[in-house]
């Protein structure tokens, strides 16, 4: 679905070269996340953001 906006390749590399772990993250991992999020293990939190971005977001970019 992402193909079909325009420059997400660049914008895919960039989060790449800046993220701190080098990398874009997976399905599998955004799953785990709404898979925790969606749990009793996340009973206490709530109005937050969860950030699933490689640290992207730590950035400041």
């Amino acid at each position: 679905a992402s193909s079909a906006v325009g420059g997400i390749l660049d914008m895919i590399h960039h989060v790449e070269e800046v993220a701190p772990l080098r990398r874009t993250v997976t399905q599998q991992e955004v799953g785990n996340a709404a898979a925790f999020l969606c749990s009793n293990l996340s009973s206490g939190i709530t109005g937050q953001i969860l950030y699933v971005d490689a640290g992207y977001e730590i950035m400041g970019m």
